[in-house]
């Protein structure tokens, strides 16, 4: 007996189950290219949002005199708590102090969505989060909505000052696709004013 040979319509069949079968694998592996992409932007942002809350808190625990609320003035001549309990001022979206060699000041706010920071003499910095002193340290892919200094002890000899940040915002993995996020630290000065 003589092999049988494929007909013509076996022939399609098995095309046509072939081509099927490779639009599934082609769209599975297409759809895991663009979830990984989005995973790896999402990891991008947040790194560097870690690392701007980082410096931060680097500079914050070196640094002496701080001042909640830089719209009040006299930053950071001036030490100021604010820490949301009467009779104190509620917690401030800005936060200025002097740096660890005492000539420098520096400030943070919050301005269009971005964590701003100016880094300047003392008596010149602004008293408002606006102004060419002033840059953006977050990612433009980061929108931050509430940013929130509760400062303790900074009026207080016997206290040691401590500062805690509250951060909360989207981050825009692609054009249709945002991520929310809620960041909290605590900083404590290392060398308190006495």
């Amino acid at each position: 007996m003589k092999p049988r040979g494929f007909t013509l319509i076996e022939m399609l069949v098995s095309v046509a189950i072939f081509a099927v079968v490779m639009t599934i694998a082609l769209g599975s592996l297409l759809s895991m290219s663009e979830s990984d992409r989005r995973a790896q932007t999402l990891k991008s942002v947040i790194n560097n949002l870690n690392f701007s809350l980082d410096a931060m808190s680097r500079s914050m625990r070196t640094g002496q005199n701080y001042h909640c609320d830089i719209t009040l003035g006299s930053a950071p001549s001036a030490s100021r708590d604010c820490t949301g309990i009467s009779p104190s001022p509620p917690p401030a979206s800005s936060f200025a102090f002097l740096s660890a060699d005492g000539v420098t000041g520096v400030e943070y706010c919050l301005a269009g969505g971005q964590i701003m920071r100016a880094i300047t003499a003392p008596a010149s910095l602004p008293t408002s989060c606006a102004g060419a002193s002033f840059s953006e340290i977050t990612a433009k892919e980061v929108t931050i909505q509430s940013l929130q200094f509760y400062v303790t002890g900074a009026e207080v000899t016997s206290i040691q000052p401590k500062v805690t940040i509250l951060i909360s915002g989207t981050v825009t993995v692609s054009a249709t696709q945002t991520s929310t996020f809620n960041l909290q630290t605590s900083v404590t000065q290392r060398l308190y004013d006495q």
